[in-house]
């Protein structure tokens, strides 16, 4: 479960990089046929996979860098970023798509005999991804993943749903990994310093994410004006038959 004070942690990690935009992290900018995308926080800059067909994949290389297993007995990883999503004129966004997925090994070390201090492994890692009108805003099209004490592979992806956005609005995608463990003991006869068995409970993100940003044309004015123009023509068509079978009819 996602906490308050993380949700705070990283809504104040994202909100400090789009209002600090000269710091030393890098700013990526990437145009595409119906869209630009733009990063305000990227130690290792975001590319563009594909865009074909109102698809464009955007992979989001700095999470994996946080989230992912440090090689430690406890520890806590946190990840937090935003980024500008802007439709081209003549373009809406229709919804988005985040795919990724978490890994984990988790085991506890048991002494042969039961006895000794037993062992203990707990790990759980959480993902979401949401979307707002400004930085820190109202938060919609949102969705989340979460896993604890994974032993494997736990992929996900998170849609947006429908939407109907038109010029710039801002996706947010946050996360946390965290873990502790500890082996179990225990004394053999004949030796005064004790046997180990380790536990492990790693857990974090297998790969860079990945952001499907959909688009669609809106059609031009002049364009709802001819297809109402041909409703209209198809209407009075439809009428005058109508009141030539009435007078069919009559006759």
């Amino acid at each position: 479960m996602f906490t308050y004070a993380r949700r705070i942690a990283v809504t104040a990690i994202a909100c400090a990089a789009v209002l600090a935009p000269h710091a030393a992290f890098a700013q990526v900018h990437i145009e595409t046929g119906s869209l630009t995308f733009d990063s305000f926080y990227s130690p290792r800059g975001e590319y563009l996979v594909s865009d074909v067909d109102g698809a464009a994949t955007f992979s989001l290389v700095n999470a994996v860098d946080r989230m992912s297993y440090p090689n430690m007995t406890t520890y806590y990883q946190d990840y937090g970023s935003i980024f500008q999503l802007s439709a081209r004129e003549g373009y809406r966004v229709t919804g988005y798509s985040v795919n990724g997925g978490f890994y984990g090994t988790h085991y506890v070390g048991q002494s042969p005999n039961g006895s000794g201090e037993p062992g203990s492994a707990n790990s759980d890692a959480a993902a979401w991804a949401y979307a707002s009108d400004t930085p820190g805003g109202a938060k919609f099209a949102s969705g989340s993943h979460s896993v604890s004490n994974l032993n494997g592979h736990s992929d996900f992806r998170i849609d947006s749903g429908a939407l109907d956005k038109t010029g710039s609005f801002y996706f947010s995608f946050d996360g946390y990994s965290s873990g502790s463990s500890s082996p179990a003991t225990w004394y053999e006869p004949g030796k005064w310093w004790p046997s180990r068995a380790y536990s492990a409970a790693e857990i974090g993100l297998k790969n860079p994410l990945l952001l499907t940003v959909y688009t669609q044309a809106v059609p031009e004015p002049h364009t709802y004006a001819m297809t109402l123009a041909g409703l209209a023509l198809l209407a009075g068509v439809a009428r005058r038959r109508t009141r030539a079978g009435q007078k069919n009819r009559n006759a």
